[in-house]
């Protein structure tokens, strides 16, 4: 006989995990859609299923209300005709001869535990405040006065989108939403030999709602890292990009997503990976949660305290500067501090200008031509004269003699500790994934919620982060070395010399 663990002894952990098998018995491809039921339950949140008839998603519901102890189950479908009593109960009759208005809610919604509302947004006007109310504040008026309700939560379906701003508000109260598509080609020979007694409603391990309320409270207390904030930002520029609108209600719901993700699973901190949540919550049409999708396999890598956008933008003002260092230049002085420059010959000298013989717009050197009495480039002795013609001499200024700026010990060292702490910070970031590298499919393997399907994406996006920081780290050791080179300037010659005037001319080059 096969040992197995008492029920009482199994971990919150190890009971979720139970029921998330036991629900998805004799389903096929809805191992997604079970993860998302479940958790939007324990966070007292509602999920919306879109899809085509006959795709299990009432199905779904009836066994996200076996998952509770004593948990009442309530089903509607909606039509355009549907009245409020269809979903909140009859008036009663003799409350209204009391000239009270009250509703019998027995067996309707207001006393579910679990529902599932077909046809969600064939809702009218009359249904729609007080479902609106009921959802999103677990509050049900009946006649002039308010009462809680019970309700865990809300599984809806529609075959389609809602259309007319007066569903927006009724769209934005289910935090998940899942397209449910029709069985793959690949899953329909299993499709057809499925049996209809996979399923026990009668699961052994279930949940009660003191269960539910301490996972919400705890919940709470769960640490929210700085790289899941950079990780949400990431999300909200993608979002911005595609003009797709998510309110701030919204956003404060996924955070408690998230924790509670992060709680069941047995963790006290948020990790990147309790991300995996936002693509179902963030996309408004089903042909947005791919890109959402794709934004969290390289999402994941994002650390809170390092950027390489932000990293990429300081090597190239880095590099700016390692080139303007380099580049540098001043004018030379002689041993008694006096500019020098170069003249005519090439020489240094200290005079500022001098006679240099005049050229034309091609540099050939001009000469005084006497008996054509005009500049001539020639200078050999004409044959019917015996005067040479004679070289035009002009004043011209010197070019200075230039020598490569030197730096101070201090200014090389402050340059090199900023970009070796740039190269610090790329070097832990790069520990900090090949961590997450080694750690990530124990991390799937042990996660409740995590789909195992999105490991080999999840690994690639680590190691093309990995890749990239590695190339920027190769950059900052060249700028780390360029640095290293620059000239570094002689203090001795701000010592006062003893040597003399005439012993320091004595080694100027004149012309």
């Amino acid at each position: 006989m096969k040992n197995q663990t008492p029920i009482s002894l199994l971990s919150r952990k190890e009971k979720i995990a139970s029921l998330i098998n036991e629900m998805n018995k004799g389903l096929l491809e809805r191992n997604e859609q079970v993860k998302l039921m479940l958790l939007a339950a324990l966070a007292g949140e509602h999920v919306l299923l879109i899809g085509p008839p006959g795709t299990a998603k009432s199905e779904l519901a009836k066994r996200l209300k076996s998952v509770f102890v004593e948990a009442s189950y309530f089903e509607r479908l909606l039509t355009r005709f549907s009245v409020p009593e269809e979903l909140f109960g009859p008036l009663s009759i003799k409350a209204l001869e009391e000239d009270r208005y009250n509703r019998l809610t027995s067996g309707y919604l207001p006393e579910a535990s679990v529902a599932f509302i077909d046809e969600i947004f064939k809702a009218n006007s009359a249904i729609l405040n007080s479902l609106l109310t009921l959802l999103n504040e677990r509050e049900f008026d009946n006649g002039n006065r308010r009462y809680p309700v019970p309700l865990i939560s809300v599984v809806a379906a529609s075959n389609e989108l809602p259309e007319g701003e007066e569903l927006s508000a009724l769209y934005d109260r289910f935090m998940l939403r899942s397209f449910v598509a029709p069985v793959s080609n690949e899953g329909f020979h299993s499709l057809l030999m499925l049996s209809d007694s996979a399923f026990d409603p009668e699961l052994e391990v279930r949940l009660r709602l003191e269960d539910l309320k301490e996972v919400q409270k705890l919940s709470e207390k769960v640490l929210l890292p700085p790289s899941v904030i950079e990780l949400c930002k990431a999300f909200r520029e993608h979002l911005q990009r595609e003009d797709i609108y998510v309110s701030d209600r919204r956003w404060r719901k996924v955070i408690k997503l998230m924790k509670v993700s992060a709680f069941t699973a047995g963790m006290n901190e948020v990790s990147n990976y309790d991300a995996w949540i936002l693509p179902h919550c963030l996309w408004n049409k089903p042909e947005e949660l791919q890109g959402l999708k794709n934004v969290y396999e390289n999402a994941v890598a994002i650390n809170g305290e390092f950027s390489h956008k932000n990293l990429t933008s300081l090597i190239s003002v880095w590099d700016h500067k390692l080139k303007f260092d380099q580049t540098q230049q001043r004018q030379k002085n002689n041993a008694k501090g006096q500019p020098l420059f170069i003249n005519a010959k090439g020489n240094e000298t200290i005079k500022s200008s001098g006679e240099v013989q005049k050229t034309d717009k091609e540099g050939k050197l001009l000469y005084w031509d006497k008996e054509e009495n005009e500049e001539s480039t020639r200078a050999l002795q004409r044959y019917r004269s015996n005067i040479d013609n004679t070289p035009i001499m002009i004043e011209k200024d010197y070019l200075p003699a230039m020598e490569a700026v030197t730096y101070s010990e201090f200014h090389i060292q402050g340059q090199l500790q900023q970009v070796r702490d740039l190269k610090n910070s790329a070097q832990s970031h790069i520990e900090a994934l090949n961590t997450q590298l080694e750690s990530a499919t124990s991390i799937f393997n042990d996660h409740i919620w995590l789909d195992k399907a999105l490991l080999p994406q999840v690994t690639a996006s680590l190691e093309n982060a990995r890749s990239h920081t590695q190339h920027q780290l190769s950059q900052l050791l060249k700028l780390e070395a360029g640095f290293a080179k620059l000239p570094i300037e002689d203090e001795s010659k701000y010592m006062v010399s003893d040597v003399s005037e005439d012993e320091a001319l004595e080694g100027e080059l004149c012309e």
